[in-house]
């Protein structure tokens, strides 16, 4: 496996990272909602929410997924999901079962 860095990413991975970064920054504000408050919702630490905020790729998947979870913005990535063929094709795979 490689090192994450900007130098080992394309350029369209990182403006896609970026720009998630800044909507997760903007969302945020619109819903009056301080670093602290979206930290409390999602289960996050401050560290982390100023690294996604900052785009950064390094974050994992999973904590991209709960920030965006707690600002209401995951069911959108759904509705994306559900109406292409990327979606069509992970509804045919099995869903991991979650640890008892």
């Amino acid at each position: 496996m490689r090192a994450i860095t900007p130098d080992t990413l394309t350029n369209s991975v990182l403006e896609a990272s970026y720009r998630l970064g800044k909507a997760v920054t903007a969302k945020r504000k619109a819903m009056g909602l301080s670093q602290s408050g979206l930290c409390e919702l999602a289960g996050l630490g401050r560290n982390t929410l100023v690294e996604i905020e900052r785009g950064s790729p390094k974050v994992q998947f999973a904590y991209w997924l709960l920030t965006l979870d707690a600002l209401g913005l995951l069911d959108n990535l759904n509705a994306i999901l559900n109406a292409s063929d990327m979606g069509q094709l992970a509804d045919n795979l099995p869903r991991p079962r979650k640890p008892r």
